[in-house]
Order: C-alpha cells, then structure tokens, then sequence
C-alpha cells in the first residue's frame, strides 16, 4: 500500500543528524535528495524489516517519514573538505572571518526588527519611502559606518602602527613570519603602499566568504510562486527569492572601503597637489555612496521596487578602484615622507561612532513614534559629541537634549508586548555597534602589544577598554544575584509549576534563569551604549580627571577584559566549527541567518532562501502526486520558523492537506516579541506575550493578551499541535502556559531517576507519537474548525 502521509522531520539548533531524527542506526538511512548542505532522508527499507515493531524508528504501513537536514548551510562554510593542514586552516580562518560577520549580522537582525510597512496594503510610491524613512535607510547606512570602522582598524594596524611607526627611528618591532614577510626591509612609503592592499583584502576575504556560502543555498526558486497572503510578509516571493540589491549594495561596501584606505594616506599629505586632489575625489566618492545607499533602501524585500541601481553602484565602484589604483602609482612616484601617526585612523573612529551612535538612540523609538523625533536627536547627538573637542561642557547639552528626547520616545501602552518594550531595533544595534568596536579594540591593541614596544595607538580603543570593563559590572553584578537567588530556590522549598521529583524542579528553576535572556541582552546593549558614549567623550574631552592613577589603572586592566571578550567571541565560532560541528553561538547565529541579507551585504547569507522554498517544493510535491496525501510537518526548534515559512508559501488550497506538529520551540516569546510583522501574534494567530520576570520564580506568571481573530492557527485548527517541558531551556508553548487544544506537556523524564529531558529527544517521547497519531486520524474535509477564515487571507469570516 502505497504511504498516504508524509512525515517531514526538521531539525533544529542542535542540527541533529538525519539518522537521530528518524530513530535510526546510521547505516539504515539513505541520502535521496540535495547535497552536503541541505538534503532529504529516508530509511531503508531492507533496514526497517530488521528493527522490532516497538522500535521508535519503526514507520507505520501508511506513512512515509523523511527528514530534512539544512545544518551544512551556515554550519560548513566555508567548508573545505579533506583533513590536512591545508584544509584545517582554510576552515579556521573561515570561522575567524564568520566572527567579523557578527556585528553586520546584528545590524541586519535589527533591520528585521523595525515597524515594518503594512503587506495588506498595496505598495505605492509614497509606501516606500515611508519605509525608508522608518529605519530602512537608517540601518543600511549604519551597516555601511560598520564597514567603514573595520577598515579603519585594519588600516591603524597594517598601515600606521606596522608600515609607519615600526620604521621610525627609535622603534623595535618584532619582524613578520619569513613565509609573509615578502618586501624585506624597503622604504617607508614601500611599506605603506604594500600595507594599503591589507585592509582592501580582508573586504575581498569577506566578500569571498560570503559569496561562497551564498552561491551554495541563495537564490534558490521555487517551482511554483506562492500566493500572497494578506498582512503576511513571509508569503511574498521576494522574501525568499535572491536579488540584485545586495549585489548593489555589496558594490557600495567595496567603493566605500577603497575610498577610506585612499583618504587614511592621502591626508596625511595635502601638501602635495596629487594627494589633495586624491582626497577631494575619495571624500566626493564617499559622499556618494552615502546617498546612493539611502536610495538602495527603497528597494527591500518588505517593499520591493522596480528602481534598478545596478549602473550608480558599478560606476562607484570602478571609480574608487580607480582612485585607489592611482593613490598606489602615486605613493610609489612621490615616495611621500610619513613622520607620524596617521590622523584619520585616530579621529576617524570616533566620529564615526558618534554618528552611528546617533543611529543606535534613533532606533530605540523607530517602534513608537514617528520619524521626526529620531532623526533630530540623531543630528543633535552628533553635533553635541562631536562639539565636546571644542567645548568641554557641551556633553551637558547633549545628555540634556537626549533626556528630553528620551522622555519623547518613553515606552507607550501596548509596547509590553514587543520585545524591550518596543526599543528592539536600538537594543540590536547597540549589540552591532558594540560588538563591532570591541573586535576592532582587539584587533588594534593586540597587535601592538604583540608588534612591540613604544608604538602609540589611538586613545579610543584604550579608552574603549575602560568603559567596556566598568560597563560590564551591572551585567556581571546582575549574573550574580540570579546565581544567588537561583541557589537559594534549588535547596528551598520553592515549587515551580506543581509538584515533581526534586531533581525536575531543580532542573525547572535552573531552565527559568535562561528564559530571561531577553532581559539580560537589554543590559549588556545599554551598557555597550553607555561604554560607547563614554569612550566618544574621553577621546574628545579628555577632562584633567582621565588622567587621575584609578582611572589609568582600570585602563590597563580594561585591556585585557575586552581582549578575554573578543577571544571568548572569535574561539566559539573557531571552536564551534572545529570541535563540536555546531553552527557558532547557537540561537544567535541560526536567528542572524534565517533572515534576509538587507542592512549589510556582508551579514551571514540567509539559509532560508534555500530551506524554506525546498520544504514548500518537497510537500507540494508529495501533495500533487494523490488528492488523498497529506503532509505532516514535524518541526524541531528553529525548524518551526522554516515549517511556518514554507507553510506561508504554499499556493492556495495546499494548505487544507498540511499539518504541523512542533516542539521545542522559540515562535511566540522571542520571534513574535522581536519581529511582530513577522512571526507575531497577527501572523501566527497566538495571544501576545511579556518578556519573562526578572526575578519572580515563574519568569511567565503575569498573564498574557488576547489571541487575535486571525492567523496560522485560525487556518490550521485542530492540525497544529505543539509539545512543550517546563525543563526545555529554548522550548515555549505556543499559545498560553495554562491548558489548550494547541499545546501539550511531553514527559520532562525518560524514566531514569538521574536524567531530566530538555531540549532535545521530543521526537522520541509517548506525547509525539500521541500528537502524530491525532493529527493522522483528523478527517480533513469534515473537520469543522479546519481553516476557518478560507487559505487565501488571514481574517476569520
């Protein structure tokens, strides 16, 4: 008898093995469909007749049980295969490059994360500029300040601390590694010219990284365009479907780079007519790319336009290459004396943080009013900090206005269901900002630590150090009173959610300090903002008491809490990667990835642009083999996020045969709060929900809000079932904690007095095989609750 179900099983942040997902022993599945980055498995046959009929891998006579494995995406890249040293350093330095990516990732998270444009109406003219004013422009050319604050750092250690002050006299610096120490010992202009192709190569590396893992799971079309569901940004086509603009915008990033490795040489030396005309060109350049990235903005997957851009961004690009070509013949023909530091790599990122600081305090009311308030106190942020180097009482001004502004932007009714209470793109480019300063900090001060003796770096990365350090002490502060009130809890009589075995409850209390995550990111992005604001005004002021012992004392040590930081960053992707086979930083990087590539073009490129179209084409096509299939999605995780976005693109009447089945997951307390457009209560249908209680023993005891009369479980009914533990550290229900016909409790025990179930093993418990047996047994044309509301829109009729 030919299987009449199909059951599609998808793993999720642990990537668990096609094999462990389908219950098997590895030599009894087999590889049917994709490749090493993303591939469909099934058992086999001659296999299955050998397990006992009680076996958890056994599949029913009417079923046909597959699984989906993505985690090679993001995972494998860059994914040289073989095991030589070779291939071993190719794949550290690809994750050491992953590491950069973190802060651009960020910012495209917080793009996401914006008050995107309403899908139920159509797009005009005046739609898409209102969605560039709302953050769109905002965050792209925030992403572009990123790209510039990297080159600056790369240009401070290759050109001005290796290639300049290692050739003073009085200077002794360690030599290079004789395989990279090509030029010997050749003039100081030689070495500048020779160091100025350094920071243009990282941009190469980064692109090269990216587009690798892009050209193996992007861009990938599905065999039939979805149907556009109204108010749904997960059914548009261009949501999953590669585009040119991030090719435009990638050429931008690359004009931008060459035109700052241009200007950090070039106006060292305005006396020379050549190099003043050079720095005109690159500033005029510069300036146009600034522009032309705030035209690219009109033109994203939440409001897409027909505008092509393609020629600006090709004639930028060949013309900063062109100017930096010519800034090379130049520095070689005129041999330029270098006596000094170079000033654009020491005042550079201080303004440039400033100014996206400016961006980052905008982003934090992008959610609750309109545009006005954020781009007057961007523009009076920056002018006040930047007025700080000529009045030492200008910061007064600034935290004054700031104050006001922030009042303006204060929290409004309704806002406890977002997440931070509506600051959410803010927090995330806090995170960006803060993140990208402190790989730069390690980047310049480690190199002059290791380089040698004497060498001068700029104040800002040894003032950044400092504040960082003292900024860290409300987290590390906050981390030790949780500990504190968690120990207290573990061996006192505190029951949390009914009674159970000690050792359940123990585990139950040790899960609830990880759901409030959201609270803790909140005060690690404040004080990164608070750390910025204050490494800004000591490298402009620099007031009489940065001078006192105390302060130079915390600067010294600071230096290594932020060089223990940005290892602690770099060593999980390195050893994530090359140890345990994970994707680095968990969650993180699988939240980063699942979205579109749009603030940056060198964010991690988005796996689901091949996942979710290679799902919705896999149940399609079981589905139009036989009127009678059905689909049964099995979603583990982050896998529910690509099951409900393959769900949204399935056409019209496909979705009357699809059930859904989940567990483990993270949709309504992280995605819905974080991205409401997307994956929030309107979308999928669920009561909204606040932020988990900092210190109450059930983070979820205050109650939630009404589930709106439309979304995912309007359409699906009784075919969505969901499974849930108290002691599941990234697992929720989907509707409410208390008891309904969506969420069930699976076992939080195997039967093992010393083992306590978590994240993982959902698959293999009574309460999975219960759900999948209720959902097989459902009469899909009978069923009166069944897609209630039809499957062409959201709204119930």
């Amino acid at each position: 008898m030919s299987p009449r179900t199909l059951e599609l099983r998808i793993h999720g942040v642990n990537n668990t093995p096609p094999d462990a997902m389908l219950a098997l022993p590895g030599h009894s599945v087999e590889q049917f469909r994709g490749d090493r980055f993303g591939s469909f498995w099934r058992p086999k046959p001659d296999k299955l007749a050998e397990l006992p009929a009680d076996h958890p891998g056994q599949v029913p006579a009417d079923v046909r049980r597959e699984a989906y494995s993505w985690g090679g995406m993001a995972r494998s890249s860059p994914g040289v295969p073989g095991s030589g040293v070779p291939s071993v350093l190719a794949n550290v330095l690809g994750r050491v490059g992953w590491a950069l990516l973190l802060p651009f990732g960020l910012a495209n998270v917080a793009y996401w994360s914006r008050k995107l444009p309403d899908d139920s109406i159509p797009t005009t003219r005046r739609m898409v500029w209102w969605n560039a004013g709302r953050g769109a422009a905002s965050t792209r050319l925030f992403g572009l300040g990123l790209t510039v604050l990297l080159v600056l750092a790369v240009c401070e250690v290759a050109i001005d601390l290796y290639a300049i002050q290692c050739s003073l006299p009085g200077t002794t610096c360690k030599r290079l590694p004789e395989f990279m120490d090509l030029l010997g010992d050749p003039p100081r202009h030689v070495r500048v010219l020779a160091a100025s192709a350094v920071p243009v190569l990282l941009l190469l590396g980064l692109l090269a990284l990216t587009s690798l893992s892009r050209s193996r799971y992007e861009m990938t079309t599905m065999r039939r365009l979805p149907v556009r569901r109204a108010g749904v940004m997960l059914s548009r086509s261009s949501m999953w479907e590669g585009s040119p603009r991030i090719r435009r915008l990638t050429r931008l990033h690359i004009a931008a780079g060459c035109c700052v490795v241009v200007l950090a040489t070039s106006a060292q030396q305005l006396q020379h007519v050549f190099f003043f005309v050079l720095t005109v060109l690159a500033g005029g350049l510069l300036a146009t790319v600034l522009g032309r990235v705030v035209v690219t903005a009109t033109d994203c997957p939440d409001v897409p336009s027909s505008e092509k851009g393609g020629l600006w961004s090709w004639l930028l690009m060949i013309s900063a290459v062109l100017v930096l070509v010519t800034h090379g013949f130049g520095l070689y023909a005129i041999a330029p004396a270098f006596d000094g530091p170079l000033w654009l790599t020491s005042w550079g990122p201080p303004v440039v943080t400033v100014a996206l600081l400016g961006s980052v305090l905008a982003a934090w009311s992008w959610r609750r009013n309109d545009a006005k308030g954020p781009l007057v106190l961007l523009v009076l942020f920056v002018a006040f900090m930047v007025g700080t180097y000529w009045f030492s009482l200008a910061w007064v001004g600034a935290l004054a206005v700031g104050g006001v502004l922030g009042w303006r932007a204060r929290p409004r009714r309704g806002d406890e269901w977002q997440a931070w209470r509506g600051a959410g793109p803010g927090v995330l480019l806090g995170l960006s900002l803060t993140a990208s300063v402190m790989l730069s900090t390690v980047l310049v001060l480690t190199f002059r630590g290791w380089v040698g003796t004497g060498l001068r770096a700029p104040s800002f990365y040894s003032w950044f150090s400092a504040a960082f350090a003292v900024a860290l002490i409300p987290l590390v502060l906050l981390v030790i009173v949780q500990a504190l009130v968690l120990l207290w809890r573990l061996f006192g009589p505190a029951v949390l959610d009914g009674e159970a075995e000690v050792l359940v409850v123990r585990v139950r209390h040790v899960v609830a300090v990880t759901h409030r995550a959201e609270n803790v990111i909140g005060v690690l992005s404040s004080g990164g903002v608070l750390a910025l604001v204050l490494t800004c005004y000591l490298t402009f002021d620099a007031p009489s008491w940065s001078q006192w012992q105390g302060v130079t004392w915390v600067v010294g040590k600071g230096d290594w809490v932020v060089g223990l930081a940005g290892v602690a960053v770099i060593g999980s992707f390195v050893g994530a990667g090359m140890l345990t086979n994970r994707r680095p930083l968990g969650l993180l990087w699988d939240l980063m990835c699942f979205l579109p590539r749009t603030a940056h073009p060198f964010a991690p490129p988005c796996y689901a642009e091949r996942a979710v179209p290679e799902i919705a084409d896999r149940s399609r096509e079981f589905l139009d083999s036989s009127p009678e299939h059905r689909v049964v999605l099995s979603a583990h995780s982050l896998g529910a996020v690509l099951a409900v976005a393959a769900l949204f693109a399935l056409p019209e009447g496909y979705l009357q045969r699809v059930q859904l089945l989940t567990y483990g997951v993270q949709l309504r307390p992280y995605f819905g709060r974080v991205f409401p457009e997307l994956l929030g209560p309107a979308v999928l249908g669920t009561p909204p929900v606040r932020a988990g209680a900092l210190f109450a023993c059930d983070p979820w005891r205050r109650g939630a809000g009404s589930a709106p009369e439309r979304g995912l479980t309007v359409l699906l009914g009784p075919s969505w079932i969901n499974l849930w533990r108290r002691t599941d550290y990234l697992g929720f229900p989907v509707h409410g904690w208390e008891d309904n016909p969506l969420d069930r409790r699976a076992g939080e025990t195997d039967g093992s007095p010393d083992k306590v179930e978590t994240h993982g093993g959902y698959h293999l418990c009574a309460a999975y095989r219960q759900a999948f047996t209720d959902l097989v047994s459902i009469d899909l044309n009978q069923s009166p609750d069944r897609g209630r509301g039809g499957d062409g829109n959201m709204e119930r009729s």
